[in-house]
């Protein structure tokens, strides 16, 4: 090879490449990723837009705001505060009724009565007295007959609820399943206090016909 072709093409290596062949060959990688960068940082910040937008779309459908600065209508503040209060009824109920009346509302044939559906409901006075003081006896719910030998705890009174979640547990049962549709008034916590203070000192738990005699089928609210 011309001294004037080695100084043209470069000097060449054992490999069999010149190094002005390795020279044009990594220059041509260089300009490569330099030309794809641009495109793959689009990409990147288009799929970063996406991931916001829809984190956004699912933090507004869930009553809750990425802007700290918003603040929430009185509707949204109310239907928060609904929500709230049905999660803490549903926790009463399952913690303290929801072992034998079943967090379905529908108890256990012979042994526990259903409230889904219960005439006992339609006072509720009636379900506050019998709650705090317990009954014993044998029972008719729905044309059915139940007749626990241990009865119903005064589980108000064993379990020291307030007034305020004993009347949280009432209207929680009167308001759902099947019972919706009975469209019951509230249970007041004055009601609550109201029935409380009627027992007195009582001990002992009711049976159902004293219970009936006191707060009769249709005679309450």
């Amino acid at each position: 090879m011309s001294k004037s072709s080695e100084k043209k093409t470069g000097k060449a290596r054992a490999d069999g490449f010149s190094d002005h062949e390795l020279q044009e060959t990594h220059g041509r990688e260089r300009k490569g990723s330099e030309g794809l960068f641009l495109p793959f940082f689009l990409f990147l910040m288009v799929c970063t837009w996406f991931t916001w937008a829809g984190v956004g779309l699912s933090a507004d459908a869930n009553s809750f705001s990425l802007h700290p600065d918003r603040e929430m209508t009185p509707d949204e503040l109310a239907a928060a505060e609904a929500r709230a209060k049905a999660r803490v009824a549903e926790r009463l109920y399952a913690t303290y009724c929801g072992a034998c009346h079943q967090p379905n509302g529908r108890g256990i044939p012979g042994t526990y009565p259903p409230l889904d559906g219960s005439e006992w409901l339609d006072d509720g006075k009636r379900v506050v007295s019998l709650t705090s003081a317990g009954l014993l006896g044998r029972i008719e719910v729905m044309g059915q007959a139940y007749d626990n030998p241990t009865g119903m705890p005064a589980i108000a009174k064993t379990a020291n609820l307030k007034p305020e979640q004993i009347v949280t547990i009432v209207n929680y049962v009167r308001s759902s399943w099947s019972n919706v549709d009975k469209k019951y008034p509230e249970v007041m916590v004055e009601d609550a206090e109201e029935a409380i203070q009627a027992l007195g000192d009582r001990s002992i738990p009711w049976t159902p016909q004293e219970l009936l005699q006191e707060y009769p089928f249709g005679g309450g609210e």
